[in-house]
């Protein structure tokens, strides 16, 4: 972690809770689908719940949806969870879709974690890190950062913002690859667009320019604004890199749903269940398990299914929003839904 600060001021208290912006208005166009890309599926969820899971649980209240594009369809997607939503009608660029859930948080004049719809795999530690880095919740001085954003070093860092630092370790700034020259290409700590921000965002967002191709304002171009206020950057490194992986097409989603999965896997394995091809189990991210449980190889469990203390899967079994009970067998390959299997019997039974 690194940062820069100004002169010192008089001590402020910051309020304890962030408050979550979650960008979610683009439309995803190399998904090649009809559907906005953050209602896709990741590991039995849509990957916009998985990211406002993840902002609930570091804390983040109120949390902010920023949708557009198939609006209707987000919105079904997170079905009665406490969200507020904005809408951006017009694609402007991700400061502009900021920008549009200001309304939605003039009851909150505190931090806010600005997040992206399509990072499912992004980890509440990493927000709780960034908070306590930022002061949230602590009496701290105004010479705090105003900016607080997560960074992550990856073996291959095309098509990403670097991050360039000083002789101190101090961020001084993020230059996108197309503005890149060949010594700042070769960085591998990068931009993974992970942002916490004080109250002061709404005027930075109002001076970002649209000197580029798309003539639009981005997020990504907010740390200039704060350094070149006289304010400092802090960073949070990542400690696992999938963190910030993140979804264009159909190959990348794929790639996400692979990491989940063995996530979830190992989760399970830790606590006491059995998995004998780990790689082949497919497990959704509601299905609970109990311990000593045994799964063979190539089972799938889907849509909050549970199974007891001590069951067995048998290879190749499909259940989806089943319940196993304690000591059960399940024979193998059989395929099941909203059944009962009682340990008396490897057959399911009506619900």
């Amino acid at each position: 972690m690194s940062g820069a600060a100004g002169a010192p001021e008089a001590a402020s208290a910051v309020p304890a809770s962030p408050a979550a912006v979650i960008l979610a208005a683009g439309q995803g166009t190399r998904m090649r689908s009809s559907l906005p890309k953050v209602v896709h599926q990741v590991a039995g969820r849509p990957m916009i719940a998985h990211v406002v899971r993840t902002a609930r649980e570091a804390g983040a209240d109120p949390i902010v949806v920023v949708v557009g594009h198939g609006a209707d369809a987000v919105r079904e997607a997170l079905g009665d969870a406490p969200v507020r939503f904005a809408r951006q009608a017009e694609q402007l660029g991700t400061g502009h879709a900021l920008a549009c859930a200001r309304s939605a948080l003039r009851d909150h004049d505190g931090p806010l974690f600005v997040l992206n719809g399509d990072g499912p795999l992004l980890r509440p530690a990493t927000l709780r890190a960034m908070a306590s880095v930022h002061g949230v919740g602590a009496e701290v001085r105004e010479d705090r950062p105003g900016m607080t954003l997560a960074t992550v070093r990856v073996d291959d860092p095309r098509g990403l913002g670097r991050i360039v630092r000083d002789a101190g370790g101090a961020l001084t700034e993020i230059v996108e690859e197309a503005d890149a020259d060949e010594a700042t290409r070769a960085i591998h700590e990068v931009n993974p667009g992970v942002y916490l921000v004080d109250a002061g965002v709404w005027e930075h967002l109002g001076r970002l320019g649209t000197d580029n191709a798309q003539n639009e304002t981005y997020v990504t171009d907010l740390p200039a604004r704060y350094l070149a206020s006289g304010q400092g950057v802090r960073t949070v490194e990542m400690t696992d890199p999938d963190e910030a992986l993140a979804a264009n097409d159909r190959t990348q989603l794929a790639r996400l749903e692979r990491v989940a999965r063995m996530r979830i896997a190992r989760r399970w394995m830790d606590e006491g269940v059995t998995m004998l091809a780990p790689a082949s189990t497919f497990l959704d991210d509601d299905v609970v398990l109990a311990r000593d449980v045994v799964l063979e190889p190539f089972v799938m469990l889907l849509n909050g299914t549970t199974v007891g203390e001590g069951a067995r899967i048998g290879a190749g079994a499909h259940l989806t929003s089943c319940v196993v009970a304690p000591g059960a067998a399940v024979a193998a390959n059989v395929v099941a839904r909203d059944a009962r299997f009682e340990a008396s019997s490897g057959q399911p039974l009506s619900r």
